[in-house]
């Protein structure tokens, strides 16, 4: 197989990664990094170097934080208590398992105002918490996607040079 097949089948081996950036507690980046990764051992780094390589490992661990913190900043952002965090986070979770892929943002909003309406605070209130956790995740998948195809179109870039 010639090297910029190579490159391409490696390309075309990342998309489920792009993917994954839509589902919560998927971690597309850091498996779009393996993939990377991967090609740089069979290719016996010949065309990514550590620096390189470290780059994209630091975009996947971005992504990992954004992932885990998006939500919860959100969610404190719309008023959230830290009990109410912690049903959000048991929402995504559920919501992952019962209504793949997208059921975790439905998850972390009934969550978040579940725990609010019991802790006492008003619907307007716990919805605002609710939603809150929604827009976080939300902008974390966008910030995400634009770190996905940020890894991307380095590893293309860093590998056909």
């Amino acid at each position: 197989m010639g090297y910029l097949a190579f490159v391409v089948l490696t390309a075309v081996a990342m998309l489920p990664g792009l993917l994954g950036v839509f589902i919560p507690l998927i971690p597309g980046i850091p498996y779009m990094f393996v993939v990377a990764l991967v090609f740089a051992f069979a290719d016996r780094f010949q065309h990514l170097s550590g620096a390189e390589l470290s780059l994209l490992a630091v975009i996947a661990i971005v992504s990992l934080v954004i992932d885990y913190l998006a939500g919860i900043l959100g969610a404190r952002a719309g008023g959230a208590s830290k009990k109410a965090l912690l049903f959000g986070f048991i929402g995504l979770i559920l919501g992952v398992i019962v209504l793949p892929p997208f059921g975790g943002i439905l998850g972390i909003f009934l969550g978040v105002l579940v725990a609010e309406l019991a802790g006492g605070k008003t619907i307007r209130t716990a919805f605002k918490a609710g939603q809150g956790s929604v827009i976080g995740a939300l902008t974390g998948i966008g910030i995400n996607l634009v770190l996905a195809l940020l890894s991307l179109v380095l590893f293309v870039i860093f590998a056909l040079r």
